[in-house]
């Protein structure tokens, strides 16, 4: 036995087991006490698991409560109720998993007002006959809610009046939607707390630590009254927090259409009996995309400011600050037969630049390059008074004022314009347009007045009378080219938009410019030009009258081009259904520098140019005034100059004779998209040509016949894509 349990070995397992029930002995009320707390341990679980399946399955009726819970949410809220779970456990009292509430009377549309993953409610007593609601936990919930007033409501009310104690929401979701828009979008759950004490209900939220570096964070806290509904009072805190998550509170901080911005600052929102209902605070914007006000084609892009606002339910005062601008609007309401507003702005801003740099059209494309300060204090109130129902006082200054624009040059502008309380206005702008000194003096009266709309809301038509005078020392007519350009390329996009989506057309007389300004508008703008001058280098051509009258729903333009008989004139009756525009140039030795006209790849270059232009049409957008436009003109181009072109080089036509400047002359009549030139007249010392011809989509056809430098005969001229023929 010693080979497998060895003497030593066996000596020293004894003499360990003897050590041990010494320690045993001597230490036995220790051992004892562990013995009996773990015996107490084991009672106490068994007892917690013994008494939770009892209630489980005897005391709490599971089945019973499941269809209790389904049919009350069904009756309170009008709204289907599926239930996943129904569970209990003493710890989290009764259980329910996989909660969803639909929007409708049931689940076939698949839109859900509520979804939670977990419900839990702890019970105040579990012996009780009616043992009632201690807590709610709600873990991950989702509320989607629509723009429904009354079940907004009805959920406030019930938090207040309720007599639930506690109510938490875990990680919990919020969207709301109006139509197809979203004015409140969560994307980051957050943690709400809502606890009934001394007859208040008090209300805490976050989503996350606030004080973490570079977050999007907010907090609040408040505290509402459960016996007067109007009384409470609440404060948040924002940080970096995008303004997408909550659009319809941006706007209405804001008091415009915001697109999306980051919002950092605090807020306080109260109501009582003394105050009535107060909003105050302090928030700033940044990276902003505005909706410029009363321009919805425009928008402030990557904007930054602070905003300080007071709100009460009669008045809307805002203060936006930013480098160099101050800008305070105020908006007070009076409620009598109905609620009048009176809205005051005042602005202070040193730079225009600053604001301006981030002002663009919807497309991002257009900028503004303005600079100067402006400042002024105007007031807009509603008088009550159906044919006089704005007000208007105040004034408008402004200096060092600059357009820098490949398309308009103004500097060294003054700006002064006053609003007087009997509705009459004074304008003075003293301003170098393309570096010659310009002045625009009038004045006017302007009323407005009130119409209802077939809808029931109202608009505000202006009836105005103006009389304004426009003086220039100097006018350039080649200044103005890159804006007319640009109008040009603006009206072909849009007549070939309509052409290829088929827009329908929009009336005149329907839209807001004619009914709110034109309808009733008596304009008179006089322009004294001092030299008229066709283009940089040339000649002035003398002094330059002429006059711009809108009134009774027609203008009428007329501009004389420093001579007596060289004159430009337009015509429109525009109250009407289908408005009638015409257009007349004449021009008589009018000088000239640019290319006039390409044919056959040469560059047709006159010095001077004789005209009698007209264009009548009928329409109300400009692809029905270009569909159904009637154009002539007759034409003769003087001392004409040939540009080579490649198309003509490689031809077989002798072009010697065309080194000499020559006369060219036609007469152009448009019917539908074809030009029909007649009685074409080529001459000069070496040249005798007449003949016709045609223009389609720019490419000419000429029937010639005479004199060509020593060839006498006929000629045809044939231009298409990237060719042109010669015989």
């Amino acid at each position: 036995m010693e080979r497998f349990f060895p003497t030593h070995r066996f000596l020293e397992w004894k003499q360990n087991l003897e050590v041990l029930l010494n320690r045993i002995r001597e230490n036995k009320r220790v051992l004892f006490s562990f013995l009996a707390l773990g015996f107490v341990f084991f009672l106490f679980v068994l007892s917690y698991y013994g008494l939770e399946f009892y209630l489980r399955n005897y005391k709490i009726p599971l089945v019973k409560l499941r269809k209790v819970v389904a049919t009350t949410i069904n009756q309170e809220l009008g709204k289907a109720v599926d239930i996943g779970v129904l569970d209990f456990s003493l710890r989290e009292g009764l259980i329910i998993e996989d909660l969803v509430v639909s929007n409708e009377e049931d689940f076939s549309f698949n839109d859900h007002m509520l979804k939670v993953k977990k419900v839990t409610f702890r019970l105040s007593s579990y012996f009780k006959d009616a043992p009632t609601v201690e807590r709610i936990d709600f873990y991950s919930p989702h509320l989607v809610l629509n723009e429904d007033s009354n079940l907004r409501n009805r959920l406030i009310e019930y938090a207040q009046t309720s007599k639930i104690k506690d109510i938490r929401f875990h990680d919990a979701k919020l969207t709301v939607k109006k139509a197809d828009s979203t004015l409140v979008d969560w994307k980051e759950g957050w943690d709400i707390d809502f606890t009934r004490k001394n007859k208040k209900l008090f209300l805490k939220y976050n989503n996350g630590w606030f004080w973490i570096p570079n977050t999007t964070r907010i907090k609040g806290e408040g505290q509402f009254s459960e016996s007067n509904l109007e009384e409470f009072q609440f404060e948040f805190s924002w940080k970096n927090y995008p303004s997408e998550e909550a659009i319809i509170l941006t706007n209405y901080l804001f008091g415009a259409n915001v697109q999306s911005a980051v919002l950092s600052g605090e807020g306080k929102v109260s109501s009582n009996p003394n105050t009535g209902f107060v909003v105050d605070g302090d928030v700033e914007f940044e990276n902003s995309f505005i909706i410029v006000p009363f321009f919805e084609n425009y928008l402030l892009e990557g904007f930054r400011f602070r905003e300080k606002f007071h709100f009460t339910k009669e008045s809307e005062e805002r203060e936006f600050i930013g480098n160099e601008f101050q800008i305070k609007s105020v908006v007070f309401s009076h409620t009598g037969k109905e609620t009048l507003l009176t809205r005051k702005l005042e602005f202070q801003i040193g730079s225009l630049e600053d604001i301006f740099e981030h002002v663009t059209d919807i497309s991002g494309l257009v900028r503004f390059p303005l600079f100067g300060e402006i400042h002024g204090n105007i007031e807009l109130k509603e008088t009550g008074e159906r044919n006089k129902w704005f007000s208007l006082t105040g004034d408008l200054n402004g200096s060092a004022l600059k357009i820098d624009s490949p398309l308009f040059q103004m500097d060294q502008g003054k700006l002064s314009l006053q609003w007087k309380a009997n509705q009459e206005w004074d304008l003075k702008l003293d301003a170098e347009i393309f570096g010659k000194p310009s002045h625009l003096v009038g004045t006017g009266v302007s009323d407005w007045s009130r119409s209802k709309k077939i809808d029931g809301t109202f608009y505000y038509p202006m009836v105005s009378k103006s009389k304004l005078t426009f003086q220039t020392t100097d006018l350039t007519a080649s200044d103005w080219k890159p804006l007319y350009e640009d109008w040009k390329k603006d009206t072909m996009e849009e007549i070939r938009e309509r052409q290829e989506k088929l827009i329908p057309e929009e009336y005149f007389y329907q839209t807001k410019l004619y009914k709110y300004f034109l309808e009733s508008m008596n304009f008179d703008l006089s322009f004294q030009i001092k030299n008229f001058i066709p283009y940089v280098g040339a000649k002035s051509l003398g002094e330059s009258k002429g006059n711009l009258i809108v009134k009774d729903g027609r203008f009428n333009f007329n501009l004389g081009l420093g001579n007596e008989e060289s004159k430009l004139s337009m015509v429109s009756y525009f109250a009407s259904k289908t408005p009638n525009f015409s257009f007349n140039l004449f021009l008589k030795d009018y000088p000239w520098s640019d290319t006039w006209m390409n044919l056959c790849g040469v560059e047709v270059r006159p010095t001077t140019v004789g005209m009698d232009y007209s264009f009548n049409s009928i329409g109300s957008d400009y692809y029905m005034l270009h569909k159904d436009a009637r154009t002539s003109y007759s034409l003769k181009l003087t001392g004409v100059n040939l540009k080579e072109g490649d198309l003509v080089t490689k031809s077989n036509i002798d072009l010697k004779p065309f080194k000499v400047p020559f006369t060219m002359e036609f007469t152009l009549n448009r019917y539908s998209d074809l030009d029909y030139l007649s009685d074409v007249v080529v001459m000069s010392d070496l040249i005798d040509v007449k003949g016709y011809g045609n223009n389609k989509n720019g490419n000419y056809q000429l029937t010639l016949y005479g004199l060509l430098g020593e060839t006498r005969g006929s000629f045809t001229v044939s231009e298409e894509e990237n060719k042109c023929v010669f015989k």
